[in-house]
């Protein structure tokens, strides 16, 4: 259960975060008077978010598990 929970916490929620955020930015540049205008420190905050977030996600990507040989032997051989 150790290893599903850090797979969780390290991969499914800077994916959610990271895109929110990157969605939050977008909303932002295209309507600037409901939110909050680009340039602004909400604005330099969630872009903050985005890249930290969508980091911690490559970060947990690129790490995997195992070696990258034992992951393309193929079965039985």
């Amino acid at each position: 259960m150790d290893g599903i929970a850090r797979q969780f916490w390290l991969t499914v929620l800077p994916l959610l975060v990271g895109f929110s955020a990157v969605g939050l930015l977008v909303l932002a540049a295209l309507f600037p008077e409901q939110l909050y205008e680009v340039g602004s420190v909400g604005y330099i905050a969630t872009a903050a978010l985005a890249l930290v977030s969508l980091g911690v996600l490559v970060w947990q990507l690129a790490a995997g598990g195992g070696s990258s040989r034992d992951r393309f032997q193929p079965p039985g051989g």
